[in-house]
């Protein structure tokens, strides 16, 4: 089978960009020895607007000249607008979130191309719930609609309980040394990890506010600020900046909870990550948030903008390290069960067939 790959964000090494669909592509190609995959990739690499122009040209030119069977294109009409002018194959969308759930309202001229893209698609890949939900106001059919989230390379994203912090929030317990060292973390305090982009819509001035009533904890934050104006950094956030996808597991083992306070989302890759590494959370109710997590069980989910019970639930965290501990590893074994990258393909591979066999 081959299948034509349009992505408009994909990574070209160890970024972040676009990385889970590389993943997720790589795990395609390498799934099976019977029915062997090949994916025809015409993707964009770069988080510049000129870059477009070269990938709709590549996306045209294999459609028209080169051979395949479907399609595959994420993020919407972004990347599937050239198969939808020149599509002579099926067509299955992955939809991730923002590209359902803000990008309609942008225009009227990005409401019209989501619109079409959903009427179009042979297929379409939700994933989560929610993203379906609104896929099917913006006209899509239910039955047409698959709901897979992205996976987790649960072998590379897991537990190091030889690394794994320990001290409550006044300082005390027993402290890692070599992890923290490595990153350059303080040994002696309490960590809260936020991963994500430094946007409002990512609920960092959230992230601030707890910091600020929290003075003995330390807040680390690791992803790319917005061109926007940023609130003031209190003194105990440490921002580290984009780090490469492969680096990550090493922050999230370093933490003792990882904070989310989003306010939209799809299925959040940051996330079903920390939870692979048996990390609690904190996080909103919103988006597929709900379908990963269990209240009070592997985290908790608390109320967007309610700053008092975020910072309640950090300080019922960090004062009880046996909680942490239990919440750590359900959830771990949540994302074993239910989002381990196998799974997921299995999935995305099956829809392939269906697909093709029915066209």
């Amino acid at each position: 089978m081959k299948v034509l790959l349009l992505s408009n964000m994909y990574s070209n090494g160890d970024s972040y960009f676009g990385s889970f669909v590389k993943e997720q592509v790589d795990d395609l190609e390498n799934s099976g020895e019977v029915k062997p995959l090949e994916v025809i990739k015409v993707v964009r690499t770069r988080e510049t607007k000129i870059s477009y122009l070269p990938f709709f040209i590549k996306a045209m030119y294999y459609l028209l000249f080169k051979h395949y069977h479907l399609i595959h294109a994420h993020y919407g009409f972004h990347s599937a607008l050239p198969a939808l002018i020149f599509k002579s194959a099926p067509l299955i969308v992955t939809f991730h979130g923002t590209d359902a759930q803000e990008e309609p309202n942008r225009n009227i001229i990005y409401y019209g191309l989501q619109k079409l893209t959903v009427r179009k698609a042979t297929h379409i890949i939700a994933v989560s719930c929610e993203i379906k939900r609104v896929l099917i106001e913006l006209g899509a059919r239910a039955k047409n609609i698959s709901i897979i989230s992205c996976g987790v390379d649960t072998s590379i994203f897991k537990p190091n309980t030889a690394n794994r912090p320990v001290p409550t929030r006044d300082g005390s317990g027993t402290p890692i040394t070599e992890l923290r060292k490595e990153l350059g973390l303080p040994n002696d305090k309490a960590i809260v990890l936020f991963v994500g982009l430094f946007s409002y819509r990512k609920g960092i001035d959230i992230v601030y506010n707890c910091a600020h009533s929290l003075p003995d904890v330390m807040f680390i934050l690791i992803g790319k600020p917005t061109p926007n104006p940023q609130p003031p950094i209190p003194q105990n956030c440490m921002s580290f900046g984009s780090k490469p996808h492969t680096e990550i597991p090493k922050w999230l083992n370093a933490a003792d909870i990882f904070l989310f306070p989003s306010r939209s989302e799809g299925m959040p890759v940051a996330l079903l990550e920390a939870l692979s590494c048996g990390i609690p959370a904190i996080t909103t109710n919103v988006g597929g948030i709900p379908e990963v997590m269990e209240n009070g069980k592997t985290g908790w989910i608390v109320n967007i903008e309610d700053i008092d019970e975020i910072i309640s639930r950090i300080k019922q965290l960090l004062d009880n390290q046996e909680i942490r501990t239990i919440m750590g590893e359900y959830a771990r074994k949540i994302i074993l069960n239910r989002f381990d990258k196998h799974i997921i393909t299995a999935k995305i591979k099956k829809v392939y067939e269906d697909v093709i066999h029915s066209h």
